[in-house]
């Protein structure tokens, strides 16, 4: 591939005790001070709607914790698949990710914060205003014999010390691992050589295999038991495919952000978008496989334990979205991504990964508030609010990564070779 002279403007240039190395383009520098107005147009819009969103406390309890959870799956969901795709990128040794790697990095710094922030959805447990569960574990035994084994049985799993528990569990594992990956890239950044990279690569596949039951079993406790006599034991696998597209998608939209701007011009390419576009066309496909395993199985074995959850979707309006889930989230996506030409293409590729994102969002939202208003969807305000409030904690905890550290790992083994990186000629 031709692309012109490598590397344009070439000088060797420092960020505090950083000392690049001799001929990296200087797009790939921290953005510094740059960035500093859009940092403050997104914390300003992110304070506000936050402002909103906890005065509804006061308006709406119950309202305010359902939005509340939505809006904080929704970021931490992404976040998680950013770490899964650093993990990956390890994993595989791959080549021609090195640059997206940086991408994901500073993504998944979000989950430090978003810990912080989970701490309003135990109260909101605790009140007795997000999970049913809570209330039925904390009473006696019920007198009717049916119920009696499920009181037994959650009253168990549900036990608030072993709860509390498993969820320092989950969040230590994101947490250490996001820490670890990030903080031995940026020392790459300073000694170079592979060591680092054979370190990250050596603790991957642990971080990988406690990522996937971490956010399996996170989503049995926090959004399944939110009908908590059902159960799917695909449901783990169908959220946390949701977070590998969604933060997929949010890449995709940050690279070329980042190349509006002027920045990874010639070390993101459009081969590796079109790398990108491939593994969103697959992802697309694998949910569509995940949520119709789901449904057919369900619907085949028909026993109201399992049906209820599709059953509380069919009321009033929650229909009309039940229907138009796989078409905007399956079929759409599906026949946008599958001409090569349009994987090629940053304005599809951007349309495409934004309709992702904002269906990633419609799913999320499809699978929480029908336990709030089950008659019909009745869309509130403080959904609003609770969707930008934690997109922009993301984007604040991404873009500080930005402004910090270089847009890629300029010290990583294999940079060139993400660089020369060209798709071979179909």
């Amino acid at each position: 591939m031709n692309t012109g002279p490598m590397f344009d403007n070439l000088n060797s240039s420092t960020h505090d005790d950083l000392t690049y190395p001799a001929g990296l383009p200087e797009s790939v520098a921290p953005l510094g001070a740059q960035a500093d107005g859009i940092v403050r147009a997104i914390a300003t819009v992110t304070a506000a709607a936050a402002f909103v969103l906890f005065l509804g406390a006061f308006v709406n309890g119950r309202q305010f914790f359902h939005s509340y959870l939505f809006g904080y799956v929704f970021a931490l969901d992404l976040a998680l698949g950013a770490l899964f795709w650093n993990l990956i990128h390890h994993i595989s040794d791959a080549g021609w990710s090195v640059g997206l790697r940086r991408i994901y990095e500073n993504i998944h710094r979000a989950i430090l914060p978003l810990s912080l922030l989970f701490i309003p959805i135990l109260i909101g447990i605790h009140l007795g205003q997000l999970h049913q569960w809570y209330g039925f574990i904390h009473s006696p035994p019920p007198e009717e014999t049916h119920l009696q084994h499920l009181w037994h049985v959650k009253h168990i799993y549900f036990n608030t010390t072993f709860f509390l528990l498993r969820l320092c569990i989950y969040f230590s594992i994101w947490i250490i691992f996001s820490l670890i990956m990030r903080n031995w890239s940026m020392l790459q950044d300073k000694v170079g050589g592979a060591t680092l990279t054979l370190r990250m690569q050596r603790w991957a596949p642990l971080g990988l295999v406690l990522l996937g039951l971490s956010t399996t079993f996170f989503a049995f406790d926090i959004l399944m038991s939110l009908q908590y006599t059902w159960f799917s034991t695909i449901y783990g696998v169908y959220y946390w495919v949701g977070g590998f597209r969604g933060s997929l998608s949010l890449a995709v939209l940050l690279v070329l952000g980042l190349h509006a701007a002027g920045y990874l011009q010639r070390t993101i390419t459009i081969e590796h978008l079109h790398d990108a576009g491939k593994l969103m066309f697959g992802l697309t496909i694998f949910w569509a496989y995940i949520a119709f395993a789901q449904y057919f199985l369900i619907w085949y074995g028909n026993m109201p334990e399992e049906t209820q959850f599709y059953l509380l979707r069919r009321n009033g309006a929650w229909y009309e979205m039940t229907i138009l889930l796989p078409v905007l989230y399956f079929v759409v996506p599906f026949f946008m991504l599958l001409p090569r030409a349009h994987k090629r293409s940053p304005r599809w590729l951007a349309a495409t990964a934004m309709l992702i994102l904002l269906m990633h969002a419609y799913d999320l939202y499809w699978q929480i508030m029908p336990v709030l208003h089950s008659e019909t969807l009745r869309f509130h305000w403080l959904d609003v609010a609770a969707f930008i409030s934690f997109s922009g904690i993301v984007l604040l905890a991404t873009i500080w990564g930005f402004q910090r550290a270089p847009l890629i790992p300029v010290r990583d083994a294999r940079l060139q070779e993400t660089i020369d990186y060209v798709n071979e000629t179909p």
